[in-house]
């Protein structure tokens, strides 16, 4: 499946802000995006990984009046902010 039909955009609030935080005593390390309302935890995982070049290792999705939303954690020694950057989501 393309990335890019997997994922639709990113979802951006102070909340998911806050979870990509990457400090000593915080490891949340998190990004959220709205995905296709069939879109598969591992797809999602998938186009993460191909389009920001990081390790996934785990996605948890729920649905919402807004779509579905997946929140990915990125491994130990990728940072969320830096991928954020990508996503021009400073």
């Amino acid at each position: 499946m393309n990335p890019y039909s997997v994922i639709l955009r990113p979802w951006i609030t102070e909340k998911s802000m806050e979870a990509r935080n990457n400090s000593d005593n915080d490891r949340r390390n998190r990004l959220e995006f709205l995905v296709h309302k069939t879109a598969t935890k591992a797809d999602v995982a998938k186009a993460v990984e191909t389009l920001f070049d990081v390790e996934v290792i785990k996605v948890n999705t729920r649905i919402s009046k807004h779509g579905k939303h997946a929140s990915v954690k990125l491994s130990e020694g990728y940072d969320a902010s830096d991928a954020a950057m990508k996503l021009g989501a400073f």
